[in-house]
């Protein structure tokens, strides 16, 4: 029994230290306008009247809906960005760490569909990067690690023909690049 007890601790304790919680922290319900002249920002962040703000800065249109809510801790972007059309559908989502872009960061076109779906880590391009057209075909998909492009990379067209397919490994390119001529070729 007393071995049953201890195995039971260790699955337990093993357990919760594999779930960890993340803490968020949202800033105060506090709104400034992007365009307010007491709202700075310099390399070292944003500031409020000379100080380190924390809140949201916003934009909004003529009849006051808001179209872009970025959160502010500390002079830092953190937290959740949001934008919308003017005509209330979402645009984009991007989540912000220490003023850097992290996570996936997402953008939508004003039916729907969606126009980027990028990755990021530390504020730089990480993981698989997609472009999609109105339609919502694919029309890149490409692959970084820590900024610069890395693996397999691809570009198609309208119509969903394969124009580019090529690899990147170790800063040398593997593969066809193959980009359509936009000037007309003469038959006689």
């Amino acid at each position: 029994m007393k071995r049953l007890m201890v195995a039971g601790f260790l699955l337990v304790f093993f357990t919760c230290n594999t779930n960890k919680k993340q803490i968020i922290i949202l800033p105060p319900d506090i709104n400034v306008l992007n365009f307010d002249t007491a709202l700075r920002r310099n390399e070292n962040g944003y500031f409020y009247h000379g100080k380190p703000f924390s809140g949201y800065m916003i934009q909004h249109e003529k009849d006051r809906h808001v179209v872009y809510k970025l959160p502010i801790i500390n002079g830092l972007e953190n937290g959740l960005a949001l934008a919308w059309y003017n005509t209330g559908e979402k645009l984009l989502e991007q989540y912000y760490a220490d003023g850097k872009i992290e996570g996936e960061f997402k953008q939508w076109w004003p039916n729907g569909n969606y126009r980027y779906l990028f990755n990021y880590k530390n504020g730089q391009f990480n993981g698989t990067q997609i472009v999609f057209f109105p339609n919502s075909k694919m029309r890149q998909r490409s692959n970084y690690q820590m900024g610069k492009e890395e693996g397999l990379q691809q570009t198609w067209d309208s119509t969903g023909q394969l124009v580019s397919n090529y690899t990147i490994k170790n800063n040398k390119l593997y593969g066809v690049i193959s980009v359509q001529s936009c000037i007309p070729t003469a038959t006689h």
